[in-house]
């Protein structure tokens, strides 16, 4: 199953969600971008997901129109949250990700599977 996140700039939300949603099936392809994609990854975003064992090392933000053409089974366009500058609080708001994408993937997802 081919998945799209959509959020506003793809600088830490929507990899940080298809990141999630890859670790928990190999059965999905899962790709994020933004509608404004940002210049560079918000700084905390590398150093907080290895803490989950995932590397965004050198994650590149996409916008819509890097991915024309592509078809995908679902697209999600993911809400927006602030996100902190500083690691505990970013630590913060990447759980509470983590568990809405499972959520998602749970609730969602998986009866497509």
């Amino acid at each position: 199953m081919r998945i799209l996140i959509v959020t506003e700039h793809d600088d830490a939300l929507g990899p940080m969600v298809a990141a999630f949603l890859r670790d928990y099936s190999t059965r999905l392809e899962v790709d994020s971008v933004g509608r404004c994609a940002a210049q560079n990854i918000h700084p905390l975003l590398v150093e907080s997901m290895k803490e989950c064992l995932i590397d965004l090392e050198g994650y590149v933000p996409k916008r819509l129109s890097d991915v024309d053409g592509k078809l995908f089974d679902l697209v999600v366009e993911w809400p927006e949250i602030s996100l902190p500058d500083d690691l505990v609080a970013f630590r913060m708001v990447r759980d509470r990700v983590k568990n809405e994408s499972f959520l998602y993937y749970r609730d969602v997802i998986r009866q497509s599977l």
